[in-house]
């Protein structure tokens, strides 16, 4: 008896070593360690939510769905810097939430933290332990929040919820042919003609296809944006 008790205490003090040698060296964001047992239950019980989240790095929109309807639409606050420490694009869900996760990277605590693939998150501002504000214009690759915006999403949010992360800044809707390129400032401009396009150096591999209630949403741009 004695000894299965020491034989089963060796390979539980070995899977948590190996556990925290995985967790603290090979992974490449950081994740706590209650994040990690969740995202394990979720992917044995969890069923499909009808709540999406859809986010285009070009112009830094937020858009929520459920049941295939828009809900609401912002603009987020940061992300990864593109060439170092890129946002992942892809198709994803929300694995975890946090109300108040601390990297494990760099000590800062970020809020209202949704987790959605292996150590990335959308989460609110970042802060550091004495409260001073994160303030760099990139994020190590997660997406920032800002205040509000935060707070709906997290409250919203729920396990499961699938998220959708792409940049494009031309898009059109699979319902009409109208081609549109849109702003980083959150504006869209119609591209009237294939002329137009072709002129403007457009490659037509480049448009996106999005829904139609996104496309809507946009404000047209202005004479003086142009």
């Amino acid at each position: 008896m004695k000894k299965r008790l020491l034989i089963f205490f060796l390979c539980a003090i070995s899977f948590l070593a190996l556990f925290e040698f995985y967790i603290l060296y090979l992974y490449p964001q950081d994740i706590s360690l209650g994040g990690y047992f969740s995202s394990i239950l979720q992917s044995l019980v969890g069923g499909e939510s009808n709540k999406l989240i859809r986010i285009n790095l070009y112009n830094y929109a937020i858009v929520l769905y459920e049941d295939g309807n828009f809900i609401k639409q912002a603009r987020i606050s940061g992300m990864g810097n593109p060439k170092f420490s890129p946002t992942p694009q892809g198709s994803f869900k929300i694995l975890s939430k946090e109300v108040r996760h601390i990297s494990g990277i760099n000590g800062v605590i970020m809020p209202l933290s949704l987790r959605f693939y292996r150590g990335y998150y959308l989460h609110g501002l970042p802060f550091t332990r004495s409260g001073q504000p994160v303030n760099t214009v990139y994020s190590l690759g997660c997406v920032r929040l800002g205040p509000g915006l935060d707070e709906d999403v997290y409250n919203w949010a729920e396990i499961g919820t699938k998220v959708e992360i792409y940049k494009a800044r031309l898009v059109k809707s699979a319902e009409e042919p109208a081609v549109f390129l849109l702003t980083e400032e959150g504006f869209k401009e119609w591209i009237p003609n294939p002329e137009t396009f072709n002129n403007r150096g457009f490659f037509w591999k480049d448009i996106a296809i999005v829904p139609l209630a996104e496309i809507n949403n946009y404000p047209e741009v202005s004479a003086t944006k142009l």
